[in-house]
């Protein structure tokens, strides 16, 4: 009897210990995620900086070249913090010349992620219509969308993109979903996003897109 339970309470503490592992690994992945995705964003903002300082905007910059974009809510006259911008990498130039209007509808194709971590060194996927691991048009159907009804930190790319533009944009969490985790997806609250997003076309008020 006395042998019985002395195995028994091994059994309890060695499943205890499996859960705490368990537990304390999920913890740990979005532990201190706030300031994690707030560092993140200012860091994104310095590697910007540079770029910037040699006179790259979104009129001029070409691949592998950043530049910083201003909420479109905002005033451009004053002085912001790194939260009130988006950072924008070029993947790729596109052909097209004129951006569309905040009540336009796009096409995009797009994969939208978290910051990396430990279990996703490239960061988590949580969306996207990629069909494929790279851009291929000819594999990839693009999403239908409103530019009003994206997150503030998209919409602010997309007004000054132009058809077959390829962007990592890196949005943080005051021009994402904010404080609150998006119902129904693996995005936690404070989360900044990157976004990987393909302007395909797009269709000003009133007209429709045409057909795929």
């Amino acid at each position: 009897m006395k042998r019985f339970l002395t195995l028994s309470v091994l059994w309890v503490a060695t499943l205890t210990t499996l859960c705490s592992c368990g537990e304390t690994k999920q913890t740990d992945e979005h532990s201190n995620w706030e300031e994690r995705n707030a560092d993140f964003i200012d860091g994104k903002a310095q590697e910007c900086a540079g770029f910037i300082s040699q006179g790259v905007n979104v009129d001029n910059a070409v691949k592998g070249q950043m530049f910083r974009l201003l909420s479109y809510s905002l005033d451009s006259d004053k002085e912001w913090g790194n939260s009130s911008y988006v950072y924008c990498e070029v993947i790729q130039k596109g052909t097209g010349t004129v951006s569309p209007l905040f009540t336009d509808s796009v096409r995009v194709n797009y994969r939208l992620r978290l910051i990396p971590t430990d279990t996703y060194p490239n960061g988590q996927v949580v969306d996207q219509s990629f069909k494929t691991n790279s851009l291929d048009p000819t594999l990839n159907i693009p999403a239908s969308l409103q530019v009003s009804t994206c997150v503030k930190g998209i919409s602010s790319a997309l007004i000054h993109m132009h058809c077959g533009d390829f962007w990592r944009v890196y949005v943080p969490q005051e021009l994402g979903y904010g404080a609150n985790p998006k119902s129904n997806s693996s995005i936690p609250a404070y989360s900044a996003l990157v976004f990987d997003i393909n302007l395909v076309e797009f269709a000003r008020t009133g007209d429709d897109l045409p057909p795929l």
